[in-house]
């Protein structure tokens, strides 16, 4: 059995923390070394640039999510579909509020090289909320799947940078109507 790389793993942690705190342009690569407790060759040995590492960050964050709200919704009863999707995508994001952040403040970027990635992902998002929209008997259009992901993504956000004292069952609320 391969043995996890935890150098990886600590440099993609400080990446997030990092980026979350100060967006990805402003966080060196020096930053992120230091902060990972490693030396910088140890950050080019993993990642062959820091676009990479933040490309891999972002598709993984995207992954992990994607799959957690289809889980959600095999799971979920009939006339729950909606809310189970966006509690399980909120849970994620307190589970992972530095990713969450990074990939929200990328979303609007349009000059970045993880593009590609955010709009495969955007169609499993999207696919997945017009599955739960029709399990809820709604109407189940693009555009009703993107208001509730805008939803649930602005309602996560809201919540891990301005209200966190905001429950989870009431941020539901807000981001399934």
């Amino acid at each position: 059995m391969a043995r996890p790389n935890v150098s990886r793993q600590k440099v993609l942690d400080a990446a997030a923390e990092l980026a979350a705190a100060k967006g990805i342009s402003a966080t060196t690569v020096d930053e992120i070394a230091s902060a990972a407790g490693v030396a910088k060759g140890s950050v080019y040995y993993n990642f062959e640039s820091k676009e990479a590492m933040y490309s891999l960050l972002i598709t993984d964050a995207l992954e992990r999510a994607a799959l957690r709200i289809r889980a959600a919704l095999n799971n979920a009863a009939d006339g729950t579909a909606v809310a189970t999707v966006v509690r399980a995508f909120l849970m994620g994001i307190d589970e992972h509020q530095a990713a969450g952040k990074v990939v929200a403040t990328e979303m609007f970027r349009l000059d970045r090289p993880w593009n590609e990635s955010l709009a495969a992902q955007r169609d499993v998002f999207f696919s997945t909320l017009q599955d739960a929209l029709v399990r809820d008997g709604r109407e189940s259009s693009v555009s009703d799947a993107a208001a509730v992901f805008g939803a649930m993504l602005m309602v996560g956000f809201e919540r891990v940078v301005f209200s966190p004292s905001m429950s989870l069952e009431r941020a539901v609320a807000s981001a399934a109507r």
